[in-house]
């Protein structure tokens, strides 16, 4: 994860658990909470989690994927997976929070059915969608 977080888009070196991850990563066992990794053979090179919201019927999806493995498809099919677990749980919408400049994650949660909902800091964009559907096979 640190290795991750180090690229400096995620505007810190480390990995910062948040509460959500602390409860996900160090909690009983969850079905509320997903955590997917993708792996180099044993090398953690991205991962994609879900993790509940406040609101009832929803989750905060987030993703990262260091360079080497980007436009490879490996995040979109995260994302993917990650939609068809919140699916198959009755989530019925997720919300994420990217980098307004990070374009190329911006595609993949397009494709995915994501719409903008919001903009804060002038840096973040906010965007949900209904699950339902599937993500287009583009690239």
């Amino acid at each position: 994860m640190d290795n991750i977080c180090a690229e400096g888009w995620m505007r810190t070196s480390r990995f910062e658990p948040t509460p959500s991850w602390e409860r996900a990563l160090n909690g009983p066992p969850d079905d509320a909470h997903l955590l997917l990794i993708a792996a180099d053979g044993a090398v953690p090179v991205g991962w994609c989690r879900l993790f509940p919201t406040e609101v009832p019927g929803e989750a905060e999806l987030g993703i990262g994927l260091l360079k080497p493995y980007r436009n490879q498809g490996a995040g979109t099919q995260m994302v993917r997976q990650a939609l068809g677990w919140a699916n198959q749980r009755g989530i019925s919408r997720l919300t994420l929070t990217t980098r307004a400049d990070n374009a190329r994650a911006v595609r993949v949660f397009e494709k995915c059915g994501f719409e903008f909902t919001g903009r804060h800091e002038d840096i973040w964009l906010e965007m949900a969608r209904s699950i339902g559907g599937f993500c287009h096979d583009d690239r």
